[in-house]
């Protein structure tokens, strides 16, 4: 096999890893990368030139926001104030501010479908962001950027685009000829009774109309989240029969599971494809 050696460099400006940190690779050429916990942020911008076109990372220990700016600096800031939920910053950029509008559109938008592909985008991130305009050229060099970028994040332990991250482990889905409602019924039963708990992140976005829309195509969460001492009756008087009967547990929250979509029948078809990719996220 044919590789390539390439020359990894990285300032540590705190003089560890959980520091404020400037990576660059001779095989990413004009691409560089700032990381940062949430706490180091002024200290980040002081030591970064962050006045530029890029796109960034917001991370908490599940999930991940992905945005772009033309002024890395002042979206940074921003996030401080208006999303809370994130305890570390990437910053992808170059070291000549070379990006234009178009090109972090791209990016954007290509790691969006990464992490919607993976189950870990944070629910404000589920549309897909701006359309992509660039020109088969540039989308050659754009992906080579992407390829490098991905690899540096790997190599900071940052695993938010790849399945392999999630710990938790899901049973097989149930085999024979079920209909497509006992199928999925059958499939939430048994990742339960294998004791998987969903995270707080999970349930808010299966829990959300954004959420559920990738999967089912449908208006209402997959997972319609119980308040508490509420019960299926006051949510039947909201949506009507839309939600099994069936209370579902996981840890401390109580669910209702979607049904209609899962319904047999011509009027909302066989969506067990749907059901599959879904369940590969958890």
């Amino acid at each position: 096999m044919n590789t390539t050696a390439k020359t990894i460099q990285m300032l540590l400006y705190d003089g560890d890893l959980s520091g404020v940190m400037y990576i660059e690779d001779t095989s990413w050429q004009i691409g560089a990368m700032f990381s940062s916990p949430r706490q180091s942020i002024d200290d980040l911008i002081e030591k970064a030139d962050c006045k530029r076109y890029g796109v960034y990372l917001l991370l908490s220990d599940e999930q991940v926001y992905v945005g772009q700016a033309r002024d890395l600096e002042r979206r940074t800031r921003q996030h401080l104030t208006d999303k809370g939920w994130w305890n570390h910053i990437i910053l992808m950029t170059t070291k000549d501010d070379s990006f234009n509008a178009s090109d972090i559109d791209y990016l954007e938008s290509k790691l969006i479908e990464k992490a919607k592909d993976v189950g870990t985008a944070y629910v404000d991130n589920l549309k897909n962001g701006n359309p992509q305009k660039v020109t088969a050229f540039r989308e050659v060099v754009l992906g080579r950027y992407l390829e490098e970028a991905l690899f540096l994040l790997k190599l900071i332990g940052v695993y938010v685009f790849e399945p392999i991250r999630r710990k938790r482990t899901t049973p097989p889905l149930p085999e024979g000829n079920l209909s497509v409602s006992d199928f999925v019924k059958t499939a939430l039963i048994n990742l339960l009774a294998a004791g998987y708990v969903f995270s707080d992140g999970q349930l808010k976005l299966y829990g959300s109309v954004e959420g559920s829309k990738e999967y089912t195509h449908r208006a209402l969460p997959i997972l319609w989240i119980l308040k508490e001492g509420e019960t299926r009756d006051d949510v039947k008087k909201k949506i009507r029969q839309r939600y099994w009967k069936d209370i579902f547990s996981s840890g401390t929250q109580r669910f209702l599971m979607f049904s209609q979509w899962f319904r047999d029948g011509t009027n909302y078809g066989a969506h067990k494809d749907d059901f599959i990719r879904w369940y590969g996220t958890l």
